[in-house]
């Protein structure tokens, strides 16, 4: 079992590491709408930063209240959030579609992708590196 303490540890390192990495592909874009001159990447940069920020961090704040109150559900919520945050990502890219357009889409999809993908590899490696811990910490204590 996760102690308090830990839980509440592990979820300000999950929120700095989300933060950070935004900025850090935030910056990316930024840098490949500078020096190799693509156009128009701004707004998809916004709507992915926001969508990546928001998801990321009622992720962990969803995940620290069921830690918290009932461990023993972790294993639906990592599925459900997988879900979840792929029906946020199809309605945010449809939205996206009906604001701005048919051709505008490339640059949305192509910036969303970047942030979505770095998403995905963000949670599943940092909550198995939670559980394996986890489980490897209970194995010990036997």
């Amino acid at each position: 079992m996760l102690k308090n303490t830990e839980i509440a540890k592990l979820s300000r390192r999950y929120a700095v590491q989300t933060v950070v990495a935004v900025a850090v592909l935030s910056l990316a874009v930024l840098s490949l709408q500078m020096f190799a001159h693509v156009d128009g990447l701004v707004p998809p940069l916004v709507v992915s930063a926001l969508f990546a920020l928001v998801v990321e961090l009622a992720d962990i704040f969803i995940w620290k209240r069921i830690a918290v109150a009932n461990q023993n559900m972790l294993p639906t919520f990592f599925s459900a959030v997988s879900g979840f945050r792929m029906l946020l990502a199809l309605f945010t890219l449809v939205g996206c579609y009906i604001a701005v357009g048919r051709d505008a889409m490339l640059e949305y999809c192509l910036v969303f992708m970047a942030f979505y993908l770095w998403m995905i590899f963000h949670h599943s490696a940092f909550f198995s590196h939670v559980t394996n811990s986890h489980i490897e910490c209970d194995k010990d204590n036997k």
